[in-house]
């Protein structure tokens, strides 16, 4: 929520774009020496899923749409209104030129370019971290990745596990996170680590460092998305508790935020349950897990206990009014109980 801080970054951060790498349809090209040196895709080399590089890099221009909306939110927050419009404008058309120029409606996945049929981990797991899959298509993406596993470095695991989550697959996702074998976290504590790694293993990169912070994922992970706290507005003004439950049984934790800590305990035996703390002044949206044959939202703990008003969305029950207030809340899922 700091605006001066951020106008004095938004003219560094407009050089980020690659506008002067855009085609007409406004996607960047690649040349064979920006494959070699500039276009990550991922790291270290080895990691890329067998990745087929052409001068269209599905990777590439995922980044780049994410970032010109991301480009357009930081205009309208700083008064640049039309930047703002400018860089919406172009989001939408390079959105567009992206699913159709990449997106295989035939195995409903991306194409890790033009000019090929190789279809890689990476090309999807981008597109469905920065939510340019269409809705109908992020199920079936979901799954393929799941199914393919950890095909992906430390680094890219970032975003294929937010993938996952925001897709509602945390049982997946958690899956990956504790998995046997040499590519998850389990491995590197296993290994005698005490600070996460810059790959997997040495094997996948000798000359390693081995305090490397894009290892750490689960340390925002876990937060965000099992305890399920984010931020809605800049500054934590207000926020959003989603718990994902994946196969867990039971989680809890602090999340510190500028306005204080949002404490969360939730468990799901026999119904889901969740508490919640917020700091005094901070808002909360609250959205809970609806399990199989859930009806409603019952408050046990706090101002006028009793059924509340929820409206079911998809796999949630999201509470019509937002949460207040320096005390403790507590909700249970109902099942079998109708509260319209």
């Amino acid at each position: 929520g700091d605006h001066d801080w951020l106008a004095s970054q938004y003219e560094a951060l407009k050089t980020k774009l690659l506008i002067h790498r855009t085609r007409p349809d406004g996607l960047i090209d690649s040349s064979q020496s920006q494959h070699r040196r500039l276009d990550l895709v991922d790291w270290p080399p080895g990691e890329r899923d067998g990745f087929v590089f052409t001068s269209l890099n599905t990777v590439v221009n995922a980044f780049h749409i994410r970032s010109l909306s991301l480009m357009a939110e930081l205009a309208t927050a700083l008064g640049y209104f039309d930047d703002a419009e400018v860089y919406t404008v172009r989001e939408r058309g390079t959105r567009d030129a992206f699913q159709s120029q990449l997106w295989d409606s035939a195995l409903g996945l991306y194409r890790d370019g033009e000019n090929t049929d190789h279809t890689s981990l990476h090309a999807n797991l981008f597109p469905l971290a920065f939510g340019l899959v269409p809705e109908s298509g992020r199920e079936r993406v979901a799954t393929w990745l799941s199914e393919r596993g950890m095909a992906c470095s430390v680094y890219a695991a970032q975003y294929l596990l937010e993938g996952l989550f925001n897709q509602e697959a945390g049982d997946q996702a958690l899956a990956l996170m504790i998995a046997d074998g040499d590519r998850s976290w389990k491995h590197m504590v296993e290994s005698g680590t005490t600070i996460t790694w810059e790959a997997w293993d040495q094997k996948y990169k000798p000359n390693q460092d081995w305090n490397h912070p894009w290892g750490a994922v689960p340390a925002n992970l876990l937060p965000r998305f099992v305890l399920g706290v984010q931020p809605l507005e800049p500054g934590w003004s207000s926020a959003r508790i989603q718990p994902h439950m994946g196969h867990l049984s039971s989680a809890s934790g602090k999340v510190p935020t500028p306005r204080g800590p949002i404490k969360v305990s939730w468990q799901r035996d026999p119904v889901f349950q969740l508490t919640l703390r917020l700091p005094p002044d901070l808002r909360a949206r609250v959205e809970l897990p609806a399990s199989e044959g859930s009806t409603g939202v019952t408050l046990v703990n706090g101002p006028k206990p009793g059924p509340v008003a929820a409206r079911r969305v998809g796999a949630r029950w999201i509470l019509n009014e937002e949460i207040t207030g320096n005390i403790e809340y507590s909700w249970k899922v109902e099942v079998g109980i109708n509260t319209d």
